[in-house]
């Protein structure tokens, strides 16, 4: 019986040496500080995601604001009364009081056969008549 004990003990203090205090709070502390650094691996990435998403954003912003401000201009332009004369005018045909409405209808051109004139543009343009 006497043997059984200390074999007993031995194995007691076999494990008591191999999972001692000092081993596990040492264990405990790389656990954590790895733990540690991969999440502030992790908080770095999404950082540097964050930073080029802002400036890309930013970027966006800016050439929306430009479109925006010449949207306006474009706006109040056509509520000015120079852009309302001019559509009365050239698109509904209006005339101010005291003015006569005169409607030119041009002649349209003869049309010319091109298959008969063998010149490239330029003889044409420049009037060399020295081609075939």
């Amino acid at each position: 019986m006497l043997l059984s004990t200390r074999r007993d003990e031995s194995d007691y203090l076999g494990l008591f040496r191999l999972f001692s205090p000092g081993r596990l709070i040492l264990i405990a502390t790389l656990g954590v500080g790895a733990y540690l650094f991969v999440d502030a691996g992790h908080n770095l990435l999404n950082s540097y995601h964050l930073v080029n998403d802002e400036s890309r954003l930013q970027s966006e912003v800016d050439g929306l604001q430009t479109q925006l401000d010449e949207l306006q201009q474009v706006r109040d332009y056509l509520r000015t009364d120079d852009y309302v004369e001019y559509m009365a005018r050239r698109v509904f045909g209006l005339v101010l009081p005291g003015e006569t409405l005169v409607v030119v209808d041009a002649p349209t051109p003869e049309a010319q056969n091109q298959e008969d004139d063998t010149r490239t543009w330029w003889q044409r343009l420049f009037g060399n008549d020295s081609g075939p």
